[in-house]
């Protein structure tokens, strides 16, 4: 995951960007290539404190997201995130009704960024949410014991957790391996992207 990274969701993008804050809302609303986990109602639950507290610690390698985990757990409002949409600033928060809070925190911790003057969308999740279930399932999981698994991202862009796979049989794949784990409602996005080539080959 970077900042300015454009990411293969565009349909799930546009749907973000076209969504006010008093409208935009707190549920996924998949494109046709998209497979949503668990798909189902109800809370952003977060992972069992005792499971995560004996994950791998955070190294600060993982840039920016293990940065913005920690904000996540320090900052008001819920931190999910910060990006462009079509060259607006963007601040990503799971209650905005603390933006003005938020925007305060921020903008001494990030301020490269345009904190002041972002347009502020409702998140399900903050990224510290996301962050630990994604270590949790890369880790512990089965997420790369399933062939056919090409990208895993903490995406800021759609809120969820978002694996790219090679074809529709890897797809079924993983949507079996994990059917296996108490996931909450709406926390994973998995993509048909392909095969993924490096240095042009």
């Amino acid at each position: 995951m970077t900042l300015l990274r454009s990411t293969s969701l565009l349909t799930l993008v546009t749907i973000f960007a076209a969504c006010s804050e008093a409208t935009q809302p707190d549920r996924l609303t998949p494109a046709p290539s998209v497979t949503r986990l668990a798909d189902c109602n109800g809370p952003a639950r977060s992972l069992d404190p005792a499971i995560a507290a004996s994950l791998p610690a955070r190294t600060g390698l993982m840039t920016p997201d293990d940065a913005w985990a920690d904000l996540a757990k320090r900052v008001p409002g819920g931190f999910a995130g910060i990006l462009y949409v079509e060259g607006t600033p963007v601040l990503m928060l799971t209650d905005p009704s603390q933006a003005a809070a938020a925007k305060d925190a921020l903008a001494i911790e990030i301020p490269w960024f345009d904190i002041r003057g972002a347009e502020v969308r409702k998140a399900r999740w903050d990224f510290g949410q996301l962050a630990d279930w994604y270590n949790y399932l890369g880790i512990r999981g089965p997420v790369w014991q399933t062939p056919g698994v090409t990208t895993a991202d903490k995406n800021e862009a759609i809120n969820r957790i978002q694996y790219g796979v090679l074809d529709s049989a890897s797809r079924t794949r993983l949507v079996s391996s994990l059917a296996g784990i108490s996931l909450p409602c709406d926390l994973i996005a998995i993509e048909i992207t392909g095969p993924i080539y490096i240095d042009g080959r």
